[in-house]
């Protein structure tokens, strides 16, 4: 029992392990600058936002211990009952009183904790334990996007389907929109594991045909002296892409080969119009004005009236002034705790922080850090035997992927602002902690990679 303790201590990936400290630590000093106050220099000062970073790294450090010493196993085993218990959270969560317009947190005193965070923790276990114990070959999606498509994709993978939308639909309950985007990184684990052969096109053009319903549908134009809302010249534009198909398919397929084509592009029109309506009805439902108002502002559709692109133009600000080289840390004249020149700074926008005091050259540095993080968690799960790690390893890559590029994007003014930190860098309890949990099982269950087959 011995040797086999210390043969999976000596297999554990000490540059993984390494690169998270690093982060850790870089994330603690930037919000110890972002937030610095001259009354309150202490470091370890749990009324700061640095302080209590250090309490939850400190917790999550502690985890990470008992996560290390227990067996594989178990991890796989509890899977499912980590997600239950952390769904029902999801639920208890709704009949809490709504902070900022959301109930999306558990509060204690000065404390909180977001069980959206750790939801995604629980998603990961569940779809890992649930994806590893199917053959591939009993999931493989229909070639064509239509409506036996969709039947094929529900009937053979509701349960891929359960694990997934259960929180998404609990999240979107709250509302959280930018942590249900996070939950669409599971689509790249689904790619890598054989059940979504031409799923990412299909998600391409839903997200095509998304941008272009929220551009136009609430516009208007005038066809045959009719004035008609954009959402329908969505729908006839549609109509028309249906039967220039049809006419193509008639004119160059031959006869016998022609009905699937035709039940595929039938199937694609009635798909394409529904999601169209449901993607106007979700926008109107599901997202606050605010929220509204920044993704308008993505889209070009408002001119940032009475300031309302404030954040992403006092981030880009921060982020440019910062220069090549860089102000020097704790010498951000933008991003800093007096100005208040950029909202939100130890949160959503720590990379302005980050950018203003190290300047291009600092923040080429952390996205080339970053790239080797999820470059390093890619190789890792390519190397397993265990499929289960596998799939949790990916599952890994693509929150943390996510969650970089969004951050990133939205301080450069790329991505709508939706709340979305920057992983083991931004402020957060739960979210340090979540992503801390992340890695040391993955950590954990990949020094067993060698013992471990299934």
């Amino acid at each position: 029992m011995r040797g086999k303790e210390d043969k999976i201590l000596a297999d554990i990936d000490w540059a993984l392990v390494g690169l998270y400290l690093l982060l850790v630590i870089m994330g603690i000093s930037n919000i110890y600058s972002s937030v610095y106050d001259p009354m309150k220099p202490d470091l370890f000062d749990l009324s700061t936002e640095h302080g209590k970073q250090i309490m939850w790294v400190g917790i999550a450090l502690f985890l990470g211990v008992i996560v290390m010493i227990i067996d594989g196993s178990l991890i796989r085993k509890l899977s499912f009952w980590v997600y239950g218990v952390l769904m029902l959270l999801l639920v208890a969560v709704l009949f809490t009183e709504p902070i900022n317009g959301a109930r999306s947190w558990f509060g204690w005193g000065s404390f909180g904790v977001q069980p959206s965070e750790l939801a995604k923790l629980g998603a990961c276990l569940a779809l890992s334990a649930h994806l590893s114990n199917i053959p591939i070959t009993k999931n493989k999606l229909a070639p064509s996007i239509s409506i036996s498509y969709l039947v094929q994709l529900v009937s053979s993978n509701w349960k891929t389907i359960a694990i997934l939308g259960i929180p998404c639909v609990l999240v979107l309950l709250q509302p959280d929109a930018g942590t249900f985007i996070v939950f669409t990184s599971f689509i790249l684990v689904l790619y890598r594991e054989g059940y979504a052969g031409n799923i990412l096109l299909f998600l391409l053009v839903a997200v095509i045909i998304a941008v272009i319903t929220l551009i136009v549908a609430d516009s208007s134009f005038i066809f045959l002296k009719i004035k008609m809302s954009g959402k329908f010249g969505i729908v006839l534009a549609l109509l028309i892409m249906g039967l220039v198909f049809y006419l193509l398919i008639r004119q160059f397929v031959l006869k016998r080969n022609r009905p699937p084509l035709y039940r595929a592009m039938i199937g694609s029109l009635i798909v394409s119009i529904l999601f169209v309506n449901f993607v106007e009805w979700g926008y109107s439902t599901f997202l606050d004005d605010h929220q509204k108002e920044r993704i308008d502002l993505l889209l070009g559709k408002i001119e940032d009236p009475d300031g309302k692109g404030y954040n992403i133009n006092r981030a880009k600000a921060a982020i440019g002034s910062g220069g090549f080289a860089g102000k020097g840390y704790q010498q951000a004249t933008l991003a800093n705790a007096s100005q208040k020149h950029v909202p939100m700074q130890s949160t959503d926008f720590i990379f302005c922080t980050w950018s203003e005091e190290r300047g291009f050259l600092g923040s080429a540095f952390l996205v080339i850090l970053y790239s080797i993080l999820l470059i390093k968690i890619v190789s890792v799960a390519e190397r397993q035997r265990s499929r289960y790690t596998r799939i949790f390893a990916y599952c890994v890559a693509g929150i943390f992927f996510y969650h970089f590029m969004i951050n990133v994007g939205m301080g450069i003014g790329l991505a709508p602002v939706i709340g979305i930190p920057l992983p083991l860098f931004s402020y957060g309890g739960s979210s340090v902690l979540t992503f801390s949990l992340l890695l040391f099982i993955l950590i954990k269950l990949d020094s067993e990679r060698k013992v471990v087959l299934q």
